[in-house]
């Protein structure tokens, strides 16, 4: 993470490579971000772009001693996607997908930072509180058999999916509250939804492509990705 009002000094590789005077590939090929003593990154592991300190990485090319880097949480801390997706309690790809999916809150605006998007601890944190847990619509009048409004089932059904990718029907009807079938048809609307995002990016998408990225069984992958076929023809 980039710890508060630390986002002046964030260097990228390239930016590494030009101060030892190399080109970004033969900086990388020659690993030389990973000699003995050379500061880490402060990216997270796994992040599909690597970020260094910069006055860490001074400190080394002058031969001076490398300073360490607050240790304390603020809220200004900027998270790079694992990392908000961690404290979020989600995987990364369901970090991604928050802006996009019909019915869900929004995440937090991100702040680029070489041209990596980040989030603001405090943001993160504010939006969880407010964030809508499965089933906490407004139900229907006592004695009815669906507790939720209608149109709400498809709603909670996408934030199910988001947390529990293979939901069976069974427990999606428990947690939210309404008829087997009802959950049922809420769950391949969610995914069917889904996969159709998958599918303007990817137009060569499979089932297999779609389990991979959603998480979803197969057989239901392949149920989805069929239904979002036939909607766009």
């Amino acid at each position: 993470m980039i710890r508060a009002g630390r986002a002046r000094w964030v260097r990228t590789l390239a930016d590494l490579a030009e101060q030892a005077g190399k080109l970004p590939k033969t900086f990388r090929n020659q690993q030389l971000h990973k000699v003995p003593g050379h500061p880490q990154p402060i990216s997270s592991a796994g992040a599909r772009v690597l970020l260094w300190d910069g006055e860490q990485t001074d400190a080394f090319h002058q031969g001076q001693a490398v300073p360490e880097l607050p240790a304390h949480d603020s809220d200004d801390d900027l998270l790079d996607r694992n990392e908000a997706a961690a404290l979020a309690g989600v995987e990364p790809r369901t970090w991604d997908r928050y802006a996009g999916l019909p019915g869900m809150r929004p995440r937090p605006s991100a702040v680029v930072v070489a041209g990596v998007e980040h989030w603001r601890r405090a943001d993160i944190e504010a939006w969880l509180a407010e964030r809508p847990g499965p089933g906490t619509s407004p139900g229907r009048p006592a004695g009815t058999r669906n507790r939720l409004p209608q149109g709400a089932a498809g709603i909670e059904a996408a934030r199910l999916l988001e947390e529990e990718p293979a939901i069976s029907a069974a427990r999606a009807a428990t947690l939210l509250g309404v008829s087997t079938q009802t959950a049922q048809r809420a769950l391949a609307q969610a995914r069917t939804t889904a996969v159709r995002q998958l599918l303007d990016e990817d137009p060569g998408l499979t089932a297999e492509k779609v389990q991979a990225r959603l998480g979803y069984p197969l057989w239901a992958a392949g149920r989805a990705l069929e239904a979002a076929r036939n909607i766009q023809t």
